[in-house]
């Protein structure tokens, strides 16, 4: 199973799935694809739904898109009334 991306400029993986990139920049999968297809987001095809992206496209395309993630905020162990 691919691992899942902290920050995508410091990912240790050369390559990231469609998935990984979705889940990451908060989007459907749908959306990945679109861009691919498009010719915006490149990819290499390994099967007729399959891609990787290379780590240095998908930091190029954040940066063109503003594709930023938003911040998890922290979760505290426990509520004060």
């Amino acid at each position: 199973m691919p691992r899942k991306i902290a920050n995508l400029e410091e990912h240790p993986d050369k390559y990231v799935t469609v998935g990984q990139l979705a889940e990451y920049w908060q989007v459907s999968r749908k959306q990945i694809y679109k861009h691919i297809e498009a010719g915006t987001l490149e990819a290499m095809r390994l099967g007729p739904r399959s891609y990787r992206i290379q780590i240095s496209e998908a930091v190029d395309f954040e940066q063109r898109a503003q594709m930023r993630p938003e911040p998890v905020p922290e979760k505290t162990g426990s509520r004060h009334r």
